[in-house]
């Protein structure tokens, strides 16, 4: 009988160490498994984060030529404000062009995914981590700048009690839409062409405050194209395809 308990016990034991051994090694595979997923997961968080940030250079780098055009093009207006004898019609549209504003901007759009879901922590690169949210931190304060630029210019843009003593019918988009009759309603008043005219001064104060934002602007543009850099040479040697 003692014989008998000893060989059950021992095949209890070995049964028990057999299990435990099963246990360790699917958790190892499991572990393994899911290490191998995050990896996989990880470099595609690289892969689209480069892809993001060298769209964002592309979209820097119109709208910096963009605003340089807008900038000749205000100073060109002060000088045509400034060449008496003048056409109001020819001044006004030369200013809308000159007030456009950005078709796009950049956007950080895969990062912000990343920590809003909490996945941040799948990024083992630290070094490349922090310089990430680094970028993304200088990017939103930027965004924020350009846009207080652009309501600034607005503000400008409309900031004439009556649009139809400054002109405004004479804006060809306005203009298409109408006819003689129209025309006849509305006041014909050739401040262009006085610069003791209060219309013509304060237009003439507004397009050097908007020009000073415009090259507000393009600093800002510049900056983001240098702080841009790095984290995108640091993303290259992840190898993404």
């Amino acid at each position: 009988m003692e014989n008998k308990t000893g060989k059950y016990l021992k095949y209890a034991i070995g049964e028990i160490v057999l299990v435990v051994i099963g246990i360790i090694i699917a958790l190892q595979i499991n572990n393994w498994n899911e290490n191998r997923k995050n990896k996989i997961t990880e470099a595609d968080y690289y892969c689209r984060i480069l892809d993001d940030l060298e769209l964002n250079e592309k979209i820097i780098d119109e709208n910096y030529k963009l605003t340089t055009d807008r900038i000749k093009l205000t100073k060109e207006l002060i000088k045509d404000l400034n060449n008496i004898p003048n056409d109001r019609s020819t001044i006004l549209n030369k200013f809308v062009v000159a007030l456009r504003q950005d078709v796009s901007v950049p956007s950080n759009i895969t990062f912000e995914d990343l920590t809003s879901s909490g996945q941040l922590k799948l990024l083992t690169d630290i070094k490349l981590k922090n310089r990430l949210i680094e970028h993304s931190i200088f990017l939103n304060n930027s965004l924020n700048l350009l846009k207080e630029n652009r309501n600034e210019i607005i503000k400008r843009y409309t900031d004439f009690e009556l649009i139809t003593e400054l002109g405004y019918q004479d804006i060809e988009y306005i203009k298409r839409e109408l006819d003689k009759e129209h025309i006849a309603f509305l006041p014909k008043i050739n401040w262009t062409n006085d610069p003791t005219h209060p219309i013509f001064i304060k237009f003439q104060d507004n397009l050097v405050f908007i020009l000073g934002m415009q090259i507000r602007q393009k600093q800002h543009f510049s900056n983001l194209k240098q702080e841009i850099q790095e984290p995108i040479e640091l993303l290259k040697d992840k190898k993404c395809e």
